[in-house]
């Protein structure tokens, strides 16, 4: 997760794919382009077709391309051997990418509160925290007159 800010003191944390779905070692055999990890469960697990794959022993990665309980196929490219060899470890995120963005979530930083969707206008503020007079000049606050 990264923290940038936004417009008006709200602060955006932005949720990346950072942290692999499914990890294991290849234990089928080898010179394939099918992982097999037996008791797995990769499709219960989550893991479906066109998620990033990364072969860590060789540097190879792809995306998946059929999985099963067991086994996960995908063709991989970018490593040395570009094949699963017995032994080889994996990780498998939740996007077609590694450090994907997932999602972006806004704080409001002067109240500590969460901004969703429908809350959030411009920079990410509660309505009830805006100065709709915030920009004109010789004005004190909000109510005060002008």
């Amino acid at each position: 997760m990264s923290i940038g800010k936004a417009l008006h003191g709200a602060v955006a944390e932005v949720h990346k794919d950072s942290d692999h779905l499914s990890t294991g070692t290849h234990k089928g055999s080898s010179g394939t382009l099918t992982l097999s990890d037996p008791n797995k469960d990769f499709k219960s697990c989550g893991v479906a077709v066109g998620l990033a794959i990364y072969n860590d022993t060789d540097g190879s990665n792809g995306l998946v391309t059929a999985v099963t309980e067991d086994d996960v196929t995908c063709t991989l490219s970018g490593g040395s051997a570009n094949t699963w060899t017995v032994g080889d470890t994996y990780k498998i995120y939740k996007t077609a990418a590694y450090n994907t963005t997932i999602s972006t979530q806004y704080t409001d930083k002067r109240f500590g509160r969460k901004v969703t969707g429908k809350d959030r206008i411009e920079g990410g503020l509660f309505p009830e925290d805006v100065d709709l007079d915030e920009y004109e000049k010789n004005v004190f606050g909000p109510g005060q007159p002008e």
